[in-house]
Formats: C-alpha cells, structure tokens, sequence
C-alpha cells in the first residue's frame, strides 16, 4: 500500500500540524511515514502544503503526484490541483467537486477561529480511511493533553458528516507496532546531545532554526539566540575554549557571515561544529526551498589553509550518527567541523528509530598550568593536547611558536603550518572506511548526497541501479568508481564536477527549482 495526501491551505490554517498529525494517525498503524512540508517565506498570507505520504516500505520522499487533496482554500486549490490524480475533500465554503465537508460552519458553530478547520480535516480524513474515530481522539489527546477537547469535537464533527454522507474509500489496516516520527532537526540535535554538546548558539535562519528551537527546550542544554551569527560562532568559539562541547546552526547568508570566525577557529586549533542547512541561493534566493547549492562553499569556507571535516548526512537516521561523530571528530583534531544538510532533511518528518545514546569519544584535557605546557606542541601526528581554564591557555589568530606566542618567524610558520596540516592526512585515514554508503548491486551507480538520497534510492531499487552516497565530503575519498550518474539539486552539478577531478566520468541530472525531486520525476530521468 502507497498513499500520498496533501493538504493545502492559507498560511495560518494550521496545516503543517495538520500534516503531522495525519503522518501520527498513519504510524499508528505501522506504516512507514514521510512528511514534507511546503511553505512560503512571507509575513501574512500566501499557502501552505503538507504533504504526508505513508506505505508498508520503507520510504525517505514524498510523491509528486496526490492519490488525496485536502484543501482549505480556493486559491490553493488551484495551485495543487494538477498534481491531483485521486479524490479531493475541500471545505464547502467555496464551490468544487469532490468530497465536500462544512468544516468553515462546524468550527462557526463551536464557536472556534479558522485554525481549527485543520481538525476538522482530520476527521473527514479519518472517515475517508475507515478508522475508528477514537485513534484519531488518540492522537489528539497524546499531543494537546487536556487542550485536545475542542479539536475532538470539531474533527467528530466532521468525521460524523463525512460518514453520513460518503462512503470510506478504503480501509486502513494495522501492520505492525506504532512507529515513532522524527524531523531531521530533532536527529541532528539528539545526536549532538548524544556526542556531549552543552551549548549551542544560534541567530534564527530558515531551515536550520528548527534545531535551535529543539534544544532549546532541553534543561541540559544552554540554548542562546545572540544578535547575529557572526556572535554566535564567536559564543561556540568560546565555549569550546572554556572546555564546553558546543555548537552553531545556520543557512547559507549567515554561513556566509560566520567565515573569519571558522577560519580563527583553524588557526587557534580550537573545536568548532557549524550545522549549514542549504536551501535556495544565492543571497536570499527562496529562503524557504530547498536546494543543494552550497557543497564548494562548505568545503572552503573562510580564508586560508587550515585542517577541516564536512560530513553530510543522506537521511534522517544518518543526521543522527554524523552530528555526534562530527562533533567529536571537532574535538578530537580540535578542528572546524562542518554539518553540510538542506531544507528537505531537516524540515522534514519520517518514521525512524533513534535512541539517544552515550556516542562521546572523550579526549585528554589539560586543566592545570604546572611546569611548562606547550599548547601548540609539535606531535608526529599533528595533535596537540588541548588545554582549558583554569590552565593558562593561549589561543592565538595570529601564526604562534608551541607556546602560543605570536611570532613572524619563517622557519616557525613553516613547521607549525605543517604540523596543522598534518591532521587532516590523519582525518583522512581515520574516515576512510565510513565516508561512503553503497546501496544494492546494479547496472550503473547512481551517486548522490544529502536528502536526494531518499528518491534516488527508491527509483534505483525499482530501475535497478547501484546507489554510492558520500558522508564526508572533506577530506574526499574517491570511490572505486570509474562512471556514474550524478543526481543534486543545483544548476553546475557540484559534487559531479568533484568526481570529475578525481577521474570519474559522470551523467548529470540536475534540479535547481527549489522543489526536492520526486522518485516520480526521478523514474523518468532515470528510465532510459
């Protein structure tokens, strides 16, 4: 079984909680859920779409095409309705054919505001699945607690028209034990926490903000809003001086701001964990679409030359792991460390299985300044011993002796240049062997990166292609592969051109409109 539901209404109707209720009401039953939300970066007005897809395999997309519109609007009706090729429900304040329920003269009569018409969605949804309205009720209740009273009502309203009036067009049946959902946000965040993060700094910048908005409701955690990004990175920067795992969150502008301090980062060899969520560009393009657009800058962000590690997660589960494992990676080499993700990962919701977990890999501290201490030291393997008050502790921008003492001196820079470098030779060996995924055994490799793994897999598991998904994309460890079929969402094809320089031919197949790709979509670039 494979449904795809969109509902579709005004900004403010409530429908991405909408979207992720109906997505609980499916992983009730079992089934593998995805979520994707769609919205548009203004102030009041303009629509909304959550599309809410479930099936009894595991999926990692949505679909291009609705087997279900609900819609709220006239308007947005008209913006969804080609991708319609099923039934539609649609609130009878305006005129349409399909499943028509009252839902703007039920919430009237219960004397509620418009938002409440997300409810009674629900409840003609619930109806049209032939689901006992009290696993609806279920639902209700596990999210709002006492509060759920009013949305019961109005969705049994609805649920009692639909009833009276339509026939359930199916019968949804139980598979397995409830799943649990979780949006990419709420994995990169529990993964941080699980690898020791304290503190975490943030400016609000779409997608990334949900992250912000996660830990911030963590008693364990110091979640701060500075007043820009630049101090954001600049309150990670300290923290991780004073010896406190931390973190900062962004987009790709304020990534842009955050430059100088990565770089001072580099060269006071002082961990760093910058989560960069991608979406539409340049400057501020389409803030709230997604797009694939900033793998080179991530891969050089800030000036010079200085160690550092780019991972990027292809999945929901994988955003998971790699933060933890980038945030020790950080502290490890006591390097920058950057998590490369994009708007469809994060802002999404998928039926996963992650439980937090102690994933620290502890380093050796120096916390006290007797005898002579050497932060910068000269090591056969690059890595000096991190230090951190109450220990006297020089950080220092500028080029240093092993004291951390400024200096100008040739044969000084030569050696303490060399000895940073020296760690990403080292980074490079210590990743090798998890800086690729290979999915199934086919007749050509598909190579992908970030969300557009989920679509791409589906496709190729279908078409019969092998798929090759890069996690570290800094250092870069080629894969055996001498051809393959290169699928991102931006105009150059970025991660193409770097197979490329490493002697792969490719085939690039490019999106760039701010939309992530569908597997529908994807079997037809792919079929031939």
């Amino acid at each position: 079984m494979d449904l795809n539901v969109c509902i579709v209404g005004a900004a403010g109707d409530g429908v991405k909680e909408a979207g992720e209720l109906a997505a609980e009401l499916f992983a009730h039953f079992g089934y593998s859920v995805f979520v994707y939300q769609e919205y548009q970066s203004i102030i009041r007005g303009g629509h909304n779409a959550s599309i809410v897809r479930m099936s009894d395999r595991e999926i990692n997309s949505h679909r291009k095409y609705f087997d279900l519109l609900i819609c709220l609007e006239d308007y947005a009706y008209e913006l969804y309705k080609p991708h319609l090729r099923g039934d539609l429900i649609y609130d009878t304040k305006f005129k349409c054919g399909g499943i028509g329920i009252p839902m703007t003269e039920i919430i009237k009569e219960e004397q509620e505001p418009n938002i409440f018409r997300n409810a009674a969605s629900l409840g003609a949804l619930t109806a049209y699945l032939d689901i006992e309205f009290e696993i609806l009720a279920g639902i209700f209740s596990d999210r709002f607690g006492e509060r759920a009273k009013d949305d019961i009502t109005i969705a049994k309203a609805a649920y009692e028209y639909y009833r009276s009036r339509y026939d359930p067009k199916m019968k949804l049946k139980k598979i397995g034990r409830r799943k649990k959902l979780v949006s990419g946000a709420v994995a990169i965040a529990e993964g941080l926490i699980s690898a020791g993060l304290t503190h975490f700094y943030a400016y609000p910048m779409t997608p990334a903000s949900p992250i912000l908005h996660h830990l911030i409701k963590k008693r364990e955690i110091v979640a701060y809003q500075p007043e820009s990004e630049i101090a954001a990175v600049g309150m990670a920067i300290g923290s991780a001086y004073a010896g406190k795992r931390s973190a900062t969150g962004t987009s790709g502008g304020g990534f842009a701001l955050m430059a100088e301090s990565i770089s001072l980062a580099g060269m006071a060899e002082i961990p760093l964990l910058v989560i960069e969520a991608q979406r539409t560009s340049p400057s501020t393009g389409m803030a709230t679409y997604h797009g694939q657009e900033d793998l080179y800058f991530a891969m050089h962000p800030a000036h010079g030359e200085f160690p550092m590690a780019v991972g990027c997660p292809y999945s929901v589960e994988d955003a998971f792991y790699l933060s933890a494992e980038l945030m020790n990676i950080a502290w490890k080499y006591q390097i920058p460390a950057i998590l490369l993700t994009d708007k469809n990962l994060v802002e999404s919701y998928k039926t996963a299985e992650i439980e937090r977990t102690n994933l620290i890999e502890e380093i050796e501290i120096v916390d006290s300044s007797e005898g002579e201490y050497r932060r910068y030291e000269i090591t056969e393997n690059g890595i000096s011993k991190y230090a951190i008050p109450p220990a006297i502790v020089k950080a220092n921008s500028n080029e240093h002796d092993e004291f951390g003492i400024t200096t100008d001196d040739a044969s000084v820079r030569t050696q303490m240049h060399e000895k940073r470098m020296l760690k990403e030779n080292l980074l490079r060996e210590d990743i090798r062997d998890r800086a690729w995924k290979f999915f199934l055994r086919g007749k050509d490799t598909v190579v992908t990166w970030g969300s557009t793994f989920g679509p791409v897999y589906e496709v190729a598991e279908e078409l019969g292609y092998s798929v090759a998904v890069p996690r570290y994309l800094r250092p870069f460890i080629k894969p055996g592969l001498d051809q393959a079929i290169v699928v991102e969402q931006n105009y150059t094809g970025q991660l193409a051109k770097l197979l490329e320089m490493h002697g792969v031919e490719v085939r690039k197949v490019n999106k760039w409109d701010g939309r992530p790709f569908t597997p529908d979509e994807l079997r037809e670039l792919l079929g031939g």
